[in-house]
């Protein structure tokens, strides 16, 4: 049924499965998932030691740190194009990242009180078009992670905002991007992945990576919308780098929307 999006891919699934032994596993796919987890837990546990305000550098500085060490192991291959990138598949790149954080944007900005709101699905009163994850909610909205202008004063502000925006607008793109879009969807085939080539499209590997980006945002439904139109991107162009972009303009003007706005809780 997928035939015409991967015509062009010399691939196709085993027929039988592969099964890696776990630990060969976990090192096989490390330069994937390690940098993510590595942001994870700093800004998740250590956190809770340090305060938000400390725990994000060293985030920045440890995963930066990480994801430059796997690079100069050359374990990134997906990062490099066989062949020079035109121009126009750049600004396609800028494109849609002004385009999803637009549409990410719009419907929190303008209808706040909607986003927030419970609705009924199938009987179900308790299901928000946003999840909050047990965050204290201010007369009906989420309490944000980070407020600079609110709790930090002089230069330590100022620094702060400046890793935040590094973190966000360089960092998340590519440790975010290696693991699900680069990872996720070609494990789906077997679980020698490295193998599948990148922009291999199956309906499996589409809907658990887009599943599981969703999942690890706040704002689903954006989320969801968002998540398609950058896998548009990718399964087009068969390009991580461009997806990588996309997710970084995106990532810059929702940085600067929610300084110029006050609307943390997007942050």
């Amino acid at each position: 049924m997928y035939k015409w999006i991967n015509k062009g891919l010399d691939y196709k699934t085993p027929k039988k499965r592969a099964i890696m032994p776990a630990g060969k596993l976990i090192s096989y796919s490390q330069q994937h998932w390690a940098p993510y987890m590595c942001h994870m837990l700093i800004v998740g546990v250590v956190a809770t030691i340090t305060g938000p305000y400390i725990a994000y550098p060293i985030a920045v500085v440890a995963t930066g740190a990480l994801l430059l060490w796997y690079w100069k192991k050359g374990k990134y291959p997906e990062l490099k194009s066989k062949r020079e990138v035109p121009v126009e598949d750049w600004l396609l790149a800028v494109l849609v990242g002004i385009v999803g954080i637009v549409l990410w944007i719009a419907p929190y900005h303008f209808f706040p009180d909607v986003m927030f709101a419970k609705i009924p699905i199938l009987g179900n009163e308790n299901i928000a078009l946003s999840f909050t994850y047990g965050t204290k909610v201010v007369d009906g909205v989420p309490e944000a992670t980070y407020m600079p202008f609110k709790d930090l004063a002089g230069h330590w502000r100022t620094i702060f905002i400046a890793f935040r925006i590094m973190g966000a607008a360089i960092l998340v793109p590519f440790w975010e991007e290696l693991l699900i879009r680069s990872a996720v969807p070609r494990f789906a085939e077997e679980d020698y992945y490295q193998r599948v080539p990148i922009g291999y499209f199956s309906k499996r590997g589409f809907l658990i990576a887009l599943a599981l980006y969703t999942m690890s945002h706040p704002w689903w439904l954006v989320a969801v919308i968002w998540g398609g139109l950058t896998f548009w991107l990718y399964y087009y162009k068969r390009n991580l780098q461009l997806v990588v972009a996309a997710h970084a303009v995106s990532n810059l003007l929702l940085a600067i929307y929610v300084l110029w706005s006050g609307n943390y809780y997007l942050w």
